[in-house]
Parts: C-alpha cells; sequence; structure tokens
C-alpha cells in the first residue's frame, strides 16, 4: 500500500502514530518544530541538573491494557521503574498527613487527624482502594468493537455501576467539602489537586481504584521524560521513519475541501496522501484553517470545556541530598507568594531525588509549581525587563520558603531557572500555554471519544491532547495508535502491531523505602 503519510509533531501523540503508522505499512514522515522529540513530554538540563516537567508516572507500566502498548511501543523495552510509595506528602503548620499507598497506614493517619470524620474517611479508601476504573479500559477503536467486544467492555463495568451511582455526579471538591477537619479536606483533595496542579470539578468516580492505577501500577521511568520519548522516537526512526527537526508547518495544502500536504516556515512545499496533526488544536482549527471546519462538538470543546491553566515551574538545583523526602510535597509557608493575581499559602514542591540520573551525586533537582493565568504572562512578556524582574522576584521568594523546611537551601542553591506560560508557547506553541488540554469534568468525563476529524475536510487528521478530555502520555500515545486502526478499518485492512517481549523482567522494579 505504500500510502506516504505527514505528521506534523514529534510529541508522544505523533510518535506514536508514526510507529503504528509504520506497523501497518504507511510511510510515515514527522515535521517537528523543535529540534528534540517529546514536545511536553519533555525536561532540560542546566549545570548538570536536570528538570523533569512531564512524565511523572507511566500509567499501567505494570499491568493492564496501556501496558500492552508500551510494550508495542518499546517503551518498557529495558526499561527499569520506581514505584513509590505515596503520592504527596501534606505538610500543614500542625498537622501532617503523607498519602501512602497502604491503606492500613494512610487509614490509621487520617483518624488520627480527625476521628470524627471516620464515615467519610472510610467511604474514601473503599474508593480509593476500590475496583480501578481502567480495568474497563480497552486499547480497541470504539467504533470497530464487535458484539462480543461490546459485551467484554460490559460485563468489565459491571463491578463499577454500584460506584457511578453513588459518585457519578459528584466532584472531589464537594465530597471533602464534607468533612469536619479543614487540614484532612485539603490534604485528601491534594492527591489530585494542588495549588501547582489544579484539577477543578475533578469527577470523584475517577478516584476509583487510584491508588494502583496512579500509584502502584504506574511506575516512574527512571531517566524521565526524555528517556521515554528518546525511545520512541528512535524506534520510530529504526523502523524507517524519518523525522525533520527545526521544520515548522506554517500552513496545510487544501484543495477543494481535501489536504493534501503542508507548507513549512521555510517555504517548502511536501505533498502526503495523508496529514496527521500532533500539534496544538485550537492553531489547527482558528489559525491555520480560519474556523471554517466545525461542528457542535468542536464549538463545545473549545467553548465550554475548562482549559487546563498554564504554570510557572521555578526550577532549582542544590547541593542538599534530598532523596529520603517524598517525590512530591504540599506544603504551608509562612508568607503567601504572589504569582499573577493569585496568592499562594500553599506551593506544590516536586522532587527527582529519587532519580540519580537528574542531579550530580548528592545534590538534587526540584521544582515548585504555581497554576497561574496565561493572560498576565503575555502582556508582561511584551516588557522584557519587567518579565524577568518578576521571574526573578518569584524564584527569590520560592527560595525563601522553602528554607523553612530545609534551612540553608539558600545558601546550597547552585542552579536556578523559571519556565512560564510563555516559555511553554515558545517551545510547544500550546494554545493559552496550557500542559495538557482541558480538565476532566463530570460534564466530559463520559466524551472520551476521540475528535480525530473536521467536518468537511477529507484528508486530514487530528490526534493527540486537544481530541478529548485530559489526555496524558497515555492517552495520547492511545489516540495514535487509534487513529491507526481508524484508517486501516477505513481501508477494509487489518491492523497490524509489533509484539515485543520487554528485556527488564516484569517485576525488576526499585521501590521506594
Amino acid at each position: 500500500m505504500d500510502k506516504k503519510m505527514i505528521i506534523v509533531g514529534a510529541g508522544i501523540a505523533g510518535l506514536s502514530t508514526g510507529c503504528y503508522a509504520l506497523m501497518n505499512g504507511y510511510q510515515p514522515v514527522i515535521f517537528e518544530a523543535h529540534n528534540i522529540p517529546g514536545g511536553l513530554c519533555t525536561a532540560w538540563k542546566k549545570k548538570g541538573y536536570t528538570f523533569d516537567i512531564s512524565m511523572h508516572m507511566l500509567t499501567n507500566s505494570k499491568s493492564g491494557p496501556f501496558r500492552r502498548m508500551w510494550d508495542e511501543l518499546e517503551v518498557t523495552r529495558e526499561q527499569e521503574f520506581y514505584y513509590h510509595d505515596n503520592l504527596v506528602a501534606v505538610e500543614g503548620k500542625k498537622k501532617k498527613l503523607i498519602f501512602y499507598l497502604d491503606r492500613e497506614k494512610l487509614e490509621r493517619q487520617m483518624l488520627e487527624i480527625s476521628p470524627e470524620d471516620a464515615g467519610l474517611i472510610k467511604k474514601f479508601n473503599n474508593l480509593f482502594f476500590g475496583r480501578s476504573i481502567l480495568n474497563s479500559a480497552s486499547l480497541d477503536l470504539p467504533e470497530s468493537k464487535g458484539l462480543l467486544s461490546r459485551f467484554k467492555s460490559s460485563f468489565a463495568m459491571l463491578p463499577l455501576m454500584s460506584t457511578f451511582k453513588r459518585y457519578g455526579n459528584i466532584t472531589l471538591q464537594e465530597f471533602v467539602s464534607r468533612f469536619h477537619d479543614p487540614f484532612l479536606a485539603r490534604a485528601i483533595r491534594s492527591s489530585v489537586d494542588s495549588p501547582g496542579w489544579p484539577m477543578p470539578r475533578y469527577p470523584m468516580i475517577a478516584l476509583s481504584g487510584f491508588a494502583s492505577a496512579g500509584g502502584s501500577e504506574a511506575g516512574y521511568p527512571l531517566g524521565g521524560s526524555r528517556k521515554v520519548a528518546f525511545k520512541m522516537a528512535n524506534f520510530f526512526k529504526r523502523s524507517g521513519g524519518i523525522i525533520h527537526y527545526n521544520s515548522r508547518v506554517d500552513d496545510l495544502l487544501v484543495e477543494e475541501s481535501r489536504v493534501h500536504g503542508v507548507r513549512l516556515k521555510d517555504g517548502s512545499v511536501h505533498e502526503a496522501d495523508i496529514v496527521v496533526w500532533a500539534g496544538d488544536g485550537h492553531h489547527l482549527i482558528y489559525d491555520i484553517l480560519k474556523g471554517e471546519y466545525l461542528d457542535d462538538r468542536i464549538r463545545e470543546m473549545y467553548n465550554k470545556w475548562l482549559v487546563v491553566k498554564p504554570i510557572v515551574q521555578v526550577c532549582l538545583g542544590v547541593n542538599m541530598d534530598l532523596s529520603e523526602e517524598p517525590q512530591k510535597i504540599i506544603y504551608e509557608v509562612d508568607k503567601p507568594i504572589k504569582v499573577a493575581a493569585e496568592e499562594f499559602d500553599w506551593i506544590s514542591i516536586m522532587l527527582h531525588a529519587f532519580d540519580k540520573s537528574m542531579a550530580p551525586a548528592g545534590k538534587s533537582s526540584l521544582e515548585v509549581w504555581y497554576a497561574t493565568d496565561f493572560k498576565f504572562w503575555e502582556e508582561l512578556s511584551k516588557d522584557r525587563q519587567k518579565y524577568d524582574a518578576e521571574k526573578k522576584r518569584i524564584a527569590q521568594e520560592t527560595i525563601v520558603a522553602l528554607e523553612e523546611k530545609w534551612p540553608g537551601l539558600g545558601a546550597k542553591t547552585e542552579v536556578i531557572d523559571v519556565a512560564t506560560p510563555m516559555t511553554y508557547v515558545r517551545y510547544t506553541g500550546n494554545w493559552q500555554g496550557s500542559v495538557d488540554g482541558w480538565y476532566i469534568t463530570p460534564e466530559n468525563m463520559m466524551k472520551q471519544k476521540m475528535k480525530r476529524i473536521l467536518p468537511g475536510l477529507d484528508n486530514l487528521y487530528m490526534v493527540g491532547q486537544w481530541t478529548a478530555p485530559f489526555t496524558g502520555t497515555v492517552i495520547a500515545a492511545m489516540s495514535g495508535r487509534q487513529l491507526i486502526q481508524f484508517l486501516c478499518r477505513k481501508e477494509r485492512r487489518n491492523f497490524n502491531v509489533r509484539h515485543v517481549t520487554p528485556l527488564v523482567p516484569e517485576h525488576s522494579e526499585l521501590m521506594a523505602t
């Protein structure tokens, strides 16, 4: 068959699309604006310290439906994973909760903090440590499921029906508002909804089995985001794929409502039988195509769904060994830190010290994340002097706050780097500097079917974070797999995958102590 396919963007979705395209007889070529693969799944290095902004866990790294996909893409090949024994530590001035993935340990802490919330604590832990909602997930294209496959999916959902009935229309925020103890309410909310990574209107049902789906079954790939991205890119190239870096696509070639190629920033034109857009959805639909190809679903997504907020990341390389600390800490500070119009009296600290590749021996890289307002930074960036001064102020105040927890940290700080929403725009072109796409909410949770095509436009397909609510790396990769399934079904032929036996045994992971 050998149809030529152009893929715009070498992020996880674009790389996945390319790999599965090669497995099924297409000739894919990827055009990437940056000089490395990965898109938002990336990290950067400065004076020996690595700051990783993306892959803090790999869903189904140990087992489950998505493990098969990671095997097919060779992500798991010769890959060691680190499995934490907790999700987050929440440290207030008077109380502390470590969100252990061991039910007995977690429940004991919760009851010590607030015995009067015993009933709600039990309900939460029944859900959190219960049957995972991912048990009903499938890699298969929904449109291609036969009667037997649909029956199996429905059967897998049966044990969760009572859970859906109880929690299907309630948010995490609404649930924790019932607690008597305000600290415990904050701590439970911080399991997914934190100052640096807010999840407003997070569906309570999404926490079903989260202890396994987001913890014990989801390991951190040692080497981080860049290692995973480069592994996928190298697999793609070894399989015969071509990636052109520093090649920004500025326009599509459209004739009689049919896309037949792309035009790069340098003016060169490249033809193809199929074009796959794995970049920013808003830029494609509203800037390049001028909003000419819309339907009700697209209007709902871009006009009503909540866009994931951009973040400010204060990245620090410190001459301190913080490897015994939890991977994530929500910390109450003495003096609020103002970022844009919001004051943060709690901050989100991300630590990578458990991964020895992230910093020189005996030292640590860490980040403090602040969810922020895009328009503030967009306007401020027009005055470079004020923009740089604001970044410096936030970094300095952050270091002062961290010294409350780790005295002497300021003097031992060797690297300071601050990323803002404009950093994301510059490197990825993401709309409003968003770090993911849309938040998942009770209103859009069941609308997970990928939005792959635009009405009235042939030969153009979309993959990635703008095709469904809150995709992350796992759904981004699956969007590429399912697009190739979709094309194979459209052309009435079998979808093929390359099965890989991982070279590292299933349980060779490192465990946190």
